[in-house]
């Protein structure tokens, strides 16, 4: 109708326009539903999987986002884990993703990526596990975009929750909810600190 009517729509040219944008915005939804509902119900966890081919697998398909940004990124040595290996590159997708976008347009970004073992003693009073472990695999993937208030930290891994307006940050509310299931799956679970306009860390504990 656009192409061939436009000279007639009148008003009409707008109200397609937004039909355009409404029925792109519920692909994407239906889309991140669908990979949600995937990884509730399935979980295959049977391959040593290296992390370091996962981050980098990961970089590559989001190569033209960090070019854009320009971001810097550091990354160091990662473990390899029992796990599913499409499982985890959506967990660091999406975690890279909102790094990307939450970044401070004043500010060149700066994403780090780290890891540590720590003892299954010595996790956070706030971290929930799936399962029990001797030791943990930490990884932290941190950044120095706008940050976000510690107040809302029960509510950023749940479905369909947004800190920012959709015409602000475009997205679904479902990518922080992926993550954590992802950690849940694999026997761990993920925890985020933040403070605004200092950037965020979201670290993933994932068993020994």
């Amino acid at each position: 109708m656009q192409d061939q009517y436009a000279d007639r729509l009148g008003e009409g040219a707008d109200l397609i326009q937004r039909m355009q944008l409404a029925s792109e915005r519920m692909s994407i939804l239906i889309k991140d539903l669908l990979t949600f509902s995937r990884i509730t119900t399935y979980s295959h966890i049977t391959a040593d999987i290296p992390l370091d081919r996962v981050i980098n697998r990961v970089l590559d398909d989001l190569e033209v986002a960090i070019q854009e940004a320009k971001a810097s990124l550091e990354v160091e040595s990662l473990p390899s884990i029992m796990g599913d290996e499409s499982q985890l590159r959506q967990l660091f997708q999406n975690l890279l993703s909102n790094a990307l976008k939450f970044r401070q347009p004043q500010t060149r970004l700066r994403i780090r990526i780290s890891a540590q073992l720590v003892a299954g003693t010595d996790l956070p009073p706030s971290l929930k596990t799936a399962r029990p472990a001797a030791s943990y695999h930490l990884i932290c993937v941190e950044d120095n975009g706008i940050g976000f208030d510690e107040m809302y930290l029960d509510r950023i891994f749940q479905v369909f929750q947004r800190l920012h307006g959709k015409n602000q940050y475009p997205g679904t509310g479902i990518g922080l909810a992926i993550v954590q299931k992802v950690a849940a799956n694999h026997g761990g679970g993920v925890i985020a600190t933040s403070r605004v306009g200092l950037g965020s860390t979201f670290q993933v504990y994932l068993p020994v």
